[in-house]
């Protein structure tokens, strides 16, 4: 059976249906239950907290707010607890949780409620007040889930003015760095070609601090020679979760530090602590691995570190003084430096010229790949000829602007986005630039088709049509030059060639996020396995984009050629439905957990562009970290040596979807 791995938008039986069945894929935490630090932490607190209460001869009624499998009410119930309260908001994971606690016999232990703990009431859905709460409400930003108001509603209405609180407070730690690397995902820098300035980027646009959400990163993963820390790791808020008074939802801390070192303060990473037991003696920590020294560091997905852009780069100088700012509301955490000895205020951050609310941070970093822009534009100047009319299809893409800064007269420009969401970014980009009068903006693909169909009544000849390679091939891409070519065989094409790329792998942790869990800490949760599966099937399938650097893989084959597109000589294709079957030989033993897809482009004989392993000499990274790869996932992870064989079967379909099947894999 073939399954969909690259189209977002093919129906089930209806959109929600294929939303429902999507957020039950994506909210599996499988990388969650397989992170046995965090399970056993939450374990250990328990059992340390329920026998503390046992030896003051108090009862032990426990409280789990968002249960989701059931695992801590299990675990409070295991640990010898009195009573145990569950609630659960999400219908799918209330009717799992109490499948998983009648298949592991706790049924009669622990009271499951469909409901939002918001919305439980003493003397209705709980006999009195609890004196144990057990929770995890938190993702990377630890607030973002709304956690704050949890544990402040919790105190407020549901538990005893002594009540244990699991964990018991958050630390989160900021450090001040500066980042080239970091930067080119926030800020937009103008763009030159063989060192001259050729597109300039709107002030406005420039000058913008971001959109306010924080970036996530296996920081991790980030070499230490692509930052320098400035100022190291300082504690800027605890949450003491147990305070019956709860925790404030708006707050301010300064800090008087001195840089380190020479440099720009660009942003701040930051990451977060957890007391899991009232005496802080357990502690899970989510910092970065070169930050605690330890190679051994638990790895997780659901909670990894943040960056925080400031709105201001300050540039300092060593032992120079600077004050540290954090602010945070009820959801977010927002980050500052500043030189004043008032501690000037920094509003919440907030993107005013929509650049950042359109392009992705992931985006905007290929926009400032300066190595990948210099090789397009290159070759891209050979195709451009003085005067000449041109045709750019783009996604969310400013190159087209470089034709007519090369001398083409005129330059229609489709983005397949739509104007909605990018004209008014792209228009600032043409005024900026002074190009108003040799940019004509397409709305509609039918409008493109009419340029080109009517090119010999206009005896206005497209001389090039032309795209910015990007990490997928544009389905419009290929319609519009087959229509071209078919007009006017003689039109230049740029980039002249694309090709699907598939690699096997093995991930160091990656496979955890769609392995099958069977089994955690004891208890048995194969009722949500089998859910999860199923969904995962009707939804995403076996697909996910990630950006590889950020996730250690080990490469089992050599990359493989699926398919290749010469977009020349398209108008000949008898059909734009391309099929292979590909065995991919295996080169080096280990456990192969999928294969990596992505596109290479030849612009030119001389040109090479790659969206997938990358040069370590340029990126310093095995795989190009301004784009997400693809990864298909196999049914089920297999050990492989050298020369097994895994077949791949797959059909690129014309409007750019690839349908994927592994079938008759063997050993050698």
């Amino acid at each position: 059976m073939f399954v969909n791995t690259m189209n977002e938008n093919w129906e089930v039986n209806s959109m929600m249906e294929f939303d429902h069945h999507q957020n039950i894929a994506r909210a599996a935490f499988g990388d969650m239950l397989y992170d046995s630090d965090r399970n056993q932490l939450y374990y250990k607190a328990l059992k340390k907290e329920i026998t503390r209460l046992h030896k003051a001869n108090k009862k032990v009624n426990v409280l789990d707010i968002g249960t989701g499998t059931g695992l801590l009410a299990m675990m409070a119930a295991k640990c010898g607890a009195d009573s145990v309260y569950a609630c659960e908001e999400f219908e799918e994971s209330y009717k799992c949780a109490k499948e998983i606690i009648r298949s592991n016999y706790l049924e009669d232990k622990i009271v499951l409620i469909h409901k939002s703990s918001q919305k439980l009431k003493v003397g209705v859905d709980l006999p009195h007040r609890m004196n144990l709460l057990v929770t995890e409400v938190f993702d990377t930003e630890l607030i973002g889930e709304g956690a704050i108001s949890v544990f402040n509603h919790a105190h407020q209405e549901l538990l005893t003015d002594d009540c244990i609180v699991i964990p018991s407070e958050a630390i989160v730690y900021a450090q001040v760095i500066e980042s080239k690397y970091i930067r080119n995902f926030n800020r937009v820098n103008d763009v030159y070609h063989n060192k001259e300035l050729l597109i300039k980027i709107p002030e406005n646009i420039k000058n913008c601090q971001g959109i306010e959400s924080v970036f996530d990163l296996q920081l991790s993963e980030l070499p230490t020679d692509s930052f320098k820390t400035l100022i190291p790791a300082q504690v800027m808020f605890r949450f003491n979760w147990s305070d019956k008074n709860g925790v404030i939802t708006d707050r301010k801390n300064a800090i008087r530090c001195k840089s380190k070192e020479n440099g720009i303060a660009h942003a701040a990473f930051v990451w977060w602590d957890l007391a899991m037991d009232t005496d802080g003696d357990i502690i899970l920590s989510c910092a970065p691995k070169w930050h605690l020294q330890q190679n051994n560091v638990p790895w997780r997905d659901h909670w990894i570190q943040g960056v925080y852009y400031f709105a201001n780069e300050v540039n300092l100088k060593t032992n120079e003084e600077v004050n540290l700012v954090g602010y945070h509301d009820e959801l977010s955490f927002w980050f500052d430096t500043n030189k004043s000895s008032s501690y000037l205020d920094v509003p919440f951050p907030y993107c005013e010229c929509d650049f950042h609310r359109v392009i992705s941070r992931t985006l905007i970093g290929q926009m400032n790949d300066h190595y990948l822009t210099n090789n397009y534009l290159t070759a891209l100047k050979k195709y451009v000829q003085p005067n000449s009319v041109c045709l750019f299809v783009g996604n969310l893409s400013f190159m087209g602007l470089a034709a007519a800064l090369f001398g083409a007269a005129k330059v229609y420009y489709y983005d397949v986005s739509g104007p909605q969401s990018f004209g008014k970014v792209l228009n600032s980009y043409i005024r900026s630039n002074d190009l108003e009068d040799k940019i004509v903006l397409l709305k509609t693909y039918k409008e493109v088709l009419e340029i080109i169909s009517k090119q010999k009544e206009t005896e206005e000849e497209i001389c090039t049509v032309f795209m910015e390679p990007s990490k997928w091939i544009l389905p419009e891409w290929i319609d519009i030059v087959r229509y071209s070519l078919q007009v006017n065989p003689k039109t230049n094409i740029f980039p002249k060639e694309g090709t699907v790329k598939i690699q096997a792998v093995e991930f160091d942790d990656l496979w955890k996020i769609r392995a099958p869990l069977t089994e955690v800490e004891g208890f048995e949760i194969i009722p949500f396995n089998e859910i999860v599966q199923e969904s995962i099937k009707i939804s995403d399938g076996l697909l996910e984009e990630k950006p590889l650097w950020e996730y250690p893989s080990k490469s089992l084959s050599s990359a493989y050629d699926l398919f290749t597109l010469n977009f020349e000589n398209i108008a000949n294709e008898s059909s734009l439905i391309l099929k292979n079957l590909l065995s991919v030989k295996i080169k080096n033993e280990g456990i192969c957990h999928g294969l990596v897809c992505w596109v290479d482009w030849n612009l030119d004989t001389d040109s090479h562009i790659s969206f997938g392993s990358s040069d370590r000499k340029i990126y310093n990274f095995d795989w190009y970290p301004y784009a997400r790869q693809r990864i298909y996932f196999l049914n089920k992870y297999r050990n492989v040596s050298s020369e097994d064989v895994i077949n791949c079967d797959a059909i690129l379909c014309k409007n750019g979807n690839l349908l994927v099947s592994f079938c008759n894999t063997y050993d050698h």
